[in-house]
């Protein structure tokens, strides 16, 4: 039977793992980043909601962890504009008791190509977001005149893991990967432990940039799914292993 790796941090691994179950999937939890809360500390200040900006939120993490300190100033600009990425930082808002729109494809370009982010359609712009990742949102609406304020609240740490102790030669597994950090983190690991058959597994990615990315890297089979939800995760399962066991 095919295992499922998932690499995702532990709480939404194990949300995922549920739902494949439930869907008559195998799977193994191995993740290979965790997330945690940049200290009070080391917060950078709040940024202004000035009158007119529009509120940018990149993951459910950054409404988790940066939500809470921000929620007065949105009190106080009850017609900022929330934007999240995808449907799970929708609901994240939702559930905290704030409507935001989300694009139709759940990524950078999918934001960049919002109507309310378009050229000359806002002035000012804050990013909610993690340490690090691409600078593309930033840098392209910057480009279109936009004055941009990235705010980070937590921090990706990559733990150390030993790859061939969980994945056996000889079995089929099917691994996916939520971000192109992620996955360059994977095939770095394989590598070190010189376990370049795992290459020749399918690995499930959510763009077409980070397919982009696998295909460099050695991937030999790589399934795009249309978003990293767990429900197109679920969706392109099917849709593969419907094909192989197709006459």
């Amino acid at each position: 039977m095919t295992t499922v790796v998932l690499t995702r941090p532990e709480a939404h691994s194990q949300r995922l793992a549920l739902a494949l179950s439930e869907q008559g999937f195998e799977s193994l939890v191995m993740p290979l980043m965790t997330v945690q809360p940049i200290a009070d500390s080391e917060l950078a200040p709040i940024p202004d909601l000035v009158e007119g900006t529009v509120c940018i939120f990149i993951s459910a993490n950054a409404v988790h962890f940066g939500l809470p300190h921000i929620a007065s100033a949105l009190t106080e600009r009850e017609n900022t504009v929330l934007i999240a990425v995808g449907q799970r930082t929708q609901g994240a808002l939702q559930e905290a008791g704030y409507a935001a729109m989300t694009p139709h494809q759940a990524d950078t370009e999918g934001l960049l190509a919002l109507p309310a982010l378009s050229a000359g359609a806002l002035e000012q712009a804050v990013v909610v977001k993690g340490e690090g990742g691409r600078e593309l949102l930033a840098s392209e609406l910057r480009a279109r005149g936009v004055v941009v304020r990235e705010w980070s609240c937590y921090r990706r740490c990559w733990p150390a893991v030993d790859v061939s102790p969980s994945l056996a030669a000889g079995r089929q597994w099917i691994f996916q990967a939520s971000s192109g950090e992620v996955l360059a983190r994977l095939v770095a690991l394989i590598t070190e432990a010189s376990r370049w058959d795992l290459l020749q597994h399918p690995v499930i990615v959510p763009s077409m940039r980070v397919a982009a990315l696998a295909t460099e890297l050695g991937w030999h089979t790589v399934l795009r799914s249309d978003n990293a939800s767990d429900e197109a995760v679920i969706a392109i399962l099917h849709q593969q292993l419907s094909h192989e066991t197709s006459p």
